[in-house]
């Protein structure tokens, strides 16, 4: 249920936590129309329209979500803008970044805008979409990317459909540099990968399962690197699944290569044993890789090296009951992200604020949008937690049309109780 939006909002008594300001303590915050025009003390004249008593809670920059598969257009049957960002919000997402891989796909200004239209009468969620890079993301010619871009897709993404070849990359990376729009990419060598379903290792083979060996995304990633030092394109690697490859992002950085990265939050979560027992809620791409290398993942969010998206993608109820290999891809994760992100904190896998940068300031630079943080003058988008409330995930409590939520019946401490995006309430517990 929305709460209306109001004019002027204060926050009392939270415990304001923003990386990228370097926030840490107890304060008041104030709301005017979609900025924040004050912290700490009330400004002079200011009359609260609305107040909200964030006492023993926590005020974090509202989050932001790389990767969203929102079904809208041509899946209803899976979700909709609207269920799928009312999820979103209930984690305390202000703003997400849909996947392009929609019906039809978005490689045309018509198609960006629909979306955009759709998410603001929602009302939930800020909504920026990724524009295709290769028209309807069939690898072979280039999407029109001076109208995407106009049409406001904030970067071009091949998702982890394949190129034709090197070539087309290559056409692809020249234009976007030109443009100076980002491309996104997912690497996945198909013929390496050739038809696996699960990480390529010893459960694999156990269970008879083709798997997907991690050479099949670091021999592709190498290509896109190599690529990108040749053309000079802002290079955002999506969703990466190996220490390897990692390793190889890192590298790029440290050669002053325009490179950046995140992981899924499955990836955080989960490794290839979890698909024992032929559970097809793990069939997800990218695949759920070793504990070694999920170890690895974790480090190098902890280091601040690189964010975390949802990797959301809803199915229905039977899509996941085929056999393991002949179900389909992906876990509906926006439920319930940041009890599951809250969860590897209280684990001390993540420290809180390497886990909160992982999901504000740093998609934000990445985006190079003025977002993700906590300051006088920029964008009321915040979310408040209990960090000490626990909550069970339930069928009732999801959001999503998604049925395949890997987390129903399990019990999480923290809770969002509140989502205010651009000063209005959108989501309240």
């Amino acid at each position: 249920m929305q709460v209306q939006p109001q004019h002027t909002l204060h926050i009392k008594n939270g415990h304001v936590i923003d990386p990228a300001n370097n926030l840490d303590g107890i304060m008041d915050v104030f709301i005017e129309n979609d900025a924040i025009v004050a912290l700490g003390e009330s400004p002079v004249g200011f009359q609260a329209e609305c107040t909200i008593d964030a006492t023993g809670k926590t005020i974090f920059p509202g989050f932001i979500d790389l990767s969203s598969f929102l079904a809208e257009p041509g899946f209803s049957q899976r979700g909709s803008i609207a269920h799928e960002t009312h999820a979103a919000a209930q984690s305390g997402f202000t703003t997400l970044c849909c996947t392009p891989n929609t019906k039809p796909v978005i490689d045309s200004a018509a198609v960006a805008a629909l979306i955009q239209e759709k998410a603001q009468k929602a009302g939930y969620c800020r909504v920026l979409p990724l524009g295709a890079l290769t028209a309807n993301l069939e690898g072979e010619q280039l999407s029109n990317m001076s109208s995407l871009k106009e049409a406001g897709c904030v970067a071009l993404s091949q998702t982890e459909l394949p190129f034709k070849d090197g070539h087309v990359i290559k056409q692809c990376y020249h234009y976007a540099a030109g443009f100076n729009i980002s491309a996104w990419v997912t690497p996945i060598d198909p013929a390496l990968a050739h038809g696996g379903c699960m990480h390529e290792g010893p459960a694999s083979t156990q269970m008879g399962l083709a798997g997907v060996p991690v050479s099949a995304e670091t021999s592709a990633l190498a290509q896109h690197l190599i690529l990108c030092e040749e053309t000079g394109v802002k290079l955002h690697v999506s969703r990466i699944s190996s220490a390897r490859a990692l390793q190889m992002i890192l590298d790029a950085q440290q050669q002053g290569l325009p490179v950046t990265a995140d992981v899924a939050i499955g990836n955080l979560v989960f490794t290839d044993e979890d698909c024992r027992g032929y559970n097809s809620l793990m069939h997800v791409s990218p695949v759920y890789r070793s504990e070694s290398d999920r170890q690895a993942l974790l480090s190098a969010v902890n280091d601040g090296h690189i964010a975390i998206c949802s990797n959301h993608v809803p199915q229905g109820h039977a899509a996941k009951m085929a056999p393991f290999a002949a179900s389909e891809t992906g876990i509906a994760s926006l439920d319930n992200f940041t009890q599951v992100l809250l969860s590897l904190v209280e684990k001390g896998e993540l420290t809180l604020q390497s886990a909160v940068k992982a999901v504000t300031q740093l998609p934000a630079s990445i985006l190079k949008k003025k977002l993700g943080s906590i300051a006088i003058e920029g964008k009321a988008d915040l979310c408040i937690i209990d960090l000490n409330q626990s909550a069970t995930v339930t069928v009732d409590t999801l959001q999503s049309k998604g049925a395949n939520n890997p987390w129903v019946g399990q019990t999480f401490k923290g809770k969002v109780t509140h989502t205010i995006n651009a000063g209005h309430i959108v989501y309240q517990a």
